[in-house]
């Protein structure tokens, strides 16, 4: 069970920070919620999630300080192969998205980001993807650090970058 206070990860709508746990009315029966507020969405009103079902959903604590190296050691990592098809790739990838393990949206990023320099260039539904997968990596790196999004994303930027760039890549 979270607390008020807790960094959390949604596996689809990425890391925020449970505000409150509050009981609501719906159909005629109460339930208790946590209300989380995503990380870098000031605009978007609060996640709800029965506390019954956030374990089912996959939701889970941002991992602690302590794992961080072990994601940037997954960044520096040899890229997996992606498919050359791309509606295979995109299946590949959106399940790595979306499975709620940091380390598996790391080497999402990752392979996108060796892809994008081995090609030159990204579909815009890659593009797309690509940038979903650095802004789940960063909201919980975010969440883990107590830091801004935008430096959590600048510091993924700069060690992607670091990697494959042409000076670098193989």
């Amino acid at each position: 069970m979270f607390e008020a206070g807790d960094a959390i990860v949604h596996p689809v709508r990425g890391a925020g920070v449970v505000v409150c746990i509050e009981k609501r009315r719906w159909r005629g029966s109460s339930e208790r919620y946590y209300r989380i507020k995503l990380l870098g969405q000031p605009n978007t009103s609060f996640l709800m999630i029965p506390v019954k079902v956030a374990e089912t959903v996959g939701m889970r604590r941002a991992i602690p300080p302590s794992e961080l190296k072990r994601v940037w050691r997954v960044l520096r990592a040899d890229p997996n192969k992606l498919p050359k098809d791309h509606n295979e790739r995109y299946k590949v990838v959106e399940e790595r998205l979306h499975i709620g393990d940091i380390f598996q949206v790391a080497e999402a990023v990752r392979d996108m980001a060796w892809r994008k320099q081995r090609e030159g260039r990204m579909t815009t539904r890659g593009k797309q993807m690509y940038d979903e997968g650095v802004d789940l990596l960063a909201g919980e790196v975010a969440a883990t650090q107590d830091i801004a999004l935008v430096d959590a994303e600048a510091q993924i930027r700069e060690r992607l970058w670091k990697i494959v760039s042409p000076t670098t890549a193989m």
